[in-house]
């Protein structure tokens, strides 16, 4: 069944809506965290959601089964196993909830946050450890149900749904800590809000399909066994990059102290929320890249368009905060949080300008046959990040941490570039792996270099380099990309 045009429309505009009104609410939020809690019970807390966000390693692919499977059984109208699909994965979320409850246990029994944690008052922390790993892993439930509407192509039902589940648990973050309450009772009226998320989408999917909600039976295995060794690939791409974004902060935590963990939070949030826009824009390049393949069309053309669309906004974006961001930076942290964060907030901005440049061969690899090759590229840049970070910080402290990212980004981004060429777009002869680095290599001189004369000229070479490596590129492909697809 094809998708109608205004479906179309309103997946899309939902998609939108879901991807901007959450990074809003959160900025909206965030300055009142730190005064109502203070930076030190403000970084105590994104310290406990970094460290539990490593339970989402736990997750082995129930989303994209649901997506594959259902979408694959529509087509071939295959109601029971439509029905069959649901309920191996409802039961294996769960399984993988009870999982969480049992990581969170250990993590607290054995004191874990004590590693990163300097204080006294580790009951508390632990215990806050403790709900903060219940809050994730519940979120496995609300993946096998909210995937089920992107099976059906319905969007617009998933962001709705979505946004009431991240936007009702940041509001009810902001009643409790505007009455006093401390982080132990936030924590738990956000289980409680998550819960009846996951009603609430129960419901709405019974509703929209009576025949797909029934009591699940924990033989979920059987069905996922042909799709095994498919999944695995996808599974160690995310767990080695969710490793590699826990990574620096959790060094922030062990370096230094929880106010410093806080401060540098800030800029990290800062540079996912870019990422994870621009991330969500990427994901519609995956399908496109396999029907394109599967038509024996060139992807070439959807490349150079599609790097363009990505990188240039993104940086556009970036070297705006970078030149006339201070004053919306200070007047949304205060004075004080400003003075701490801000030179994070500039060098992971640059650090973000880079890692932009890393999705769409990303996707573009995963809608080919070589998704190997992501792993090898998840591995390598990871790896190097680790090391870079310690070196930085034995060099310039804190501040290296963040200068380590930045170079070893700068480095592996040409490499990655220059296997992509060969592997995936058979360009055995091109040199754009060479190109592709050069606009964002002026930023920290941007950022560096004071003197007005000198910035205007960086920038002035920027918008050039841009404009011929990215957007003459994109344009240029643009009428080829568009020939084919009406043919």
């Amino acid at each position: 069944m094809s998708l109608s045009k205004e479906q179309f429309v309103k997946n899309s505009a939902w998609t939108i809506a879901e991807l901007a009104l959450y990074p809003l609410l959160l900025i909206i939020a965030t300055p009142v965290f730190i005064s109502k809690l203070g930076i030190e019970q403000y970084g105590l807390w994104m310290l406990a959601v970094t460290i539990t966000q490593s339970v989402n390693i736990l997750n082995i692919g129930i989303g994209d089964t649901i997506i594959r499977l259902i979408a694959q059984y529509r087509a071939e109208n295959k109601t029971t196993e439509i029905q069959n699909v649901f309920r191996y994965s409802f039961s294996m979320s769960l399984f993988l909830f009870a999982m969480a409850i049992v990581v969170g246990a250990i993590m607290y029994v054995s004191n874990l946050v004590s590693w990163f944690y300097k204080s006294d008052n580790y009951e508390f922390a632990g215990r806050l450890l403790f709900l903060t790993t219940l809050s994730w892993g519940i979120k496995f439930v609300e993946i096998s149900v909210l995937s089920v509407f992107k099976a059906f192509e319905r969007f617009d039902l998933n962001s709705k749904l979505s946004m009431i589940s991240k936007n009702s648990v940041v509001l009810g973050n902001l009643l409790m800590v505007g009455f006093g309450q401390n982080l132990l009772s936030v924590l738990i009226f956000t289980l409680l809000i998550s819960v009846s998320n996951i009603v609430l989408q129960l419901i709405v999917l019974h509703r929209f399909n009576s025949n797909i909600v029934c009591w699940p039976v924990p033989n979920f295995f059987k069905e996922r066994a042909q799709y095994i060794h498919y999944n695995f690939w996808y599974w160690l791409q995310s767990s080695i990059a969710l490793i590699g974004f826990l990574t620096d902060k959790l060094a922030v935590a062990w370096f230094t102290d929880i106010k410093t963990m806080g401060y540098y939070y800030i800029a990290s949030m800062i540079g996912a929320n870019i990422h994870n826009i621009f991330l969500a824009f990427g994901s519609f390049i995956f399908p496109r890249v396999s029907y394109r393949l599967a038509s024996s069309s060139k992807v070439a053309p959807l490349y150079y368009l599609s790097r363009s669309l990505i990188a240039l906004p993104g940086w556009a974006f970036t070297i705006g905060l970078l030149l006339f961001g201070d004053p919306v930076f200070k007047l949304w942290l205060g004075n004080e949080t400003y003075l701490n964060s801000i030179l994070f907030i500039k060098l992971y901005l640059i650090f973000e300008a880079g890692m932009l440049l890393i999705i769409v061969p990303y996707y573009f690899i995963n809608g080919t046959k070589k998704i190997k090759l992501n792993s090898l590229f998840e591995i390598t840049i990871r790896i190097s990040h680790f090391i870079a970070m310690i070196l930085g910080y034995w060099l310039a402290g804190v501040n290296g941490i963040v200068y380590g990212l930045i170079l070893s980004t700068f480095i592996n981004v040409p490499f990655q570039y220059y296997l992509f060429h060969r592997q995936v777009l058979g360009e055995t002869k091109s040199l754009q792996f060479l190109l592709v680095m050069l606009p964002v290599i002026l930023l920290p001189a941007i950022l560096i270099f004071t003197n007005i004369v000198f910035q205007v000229s960086l920038v002035i070479a920027f918008i050039i380099l841009c404009k011929l490596i990215y957007f003459d590129s994109g344009r240029k492909y643009t009428n080829d990309l568009f020939a084919t697809e009406k043919k």
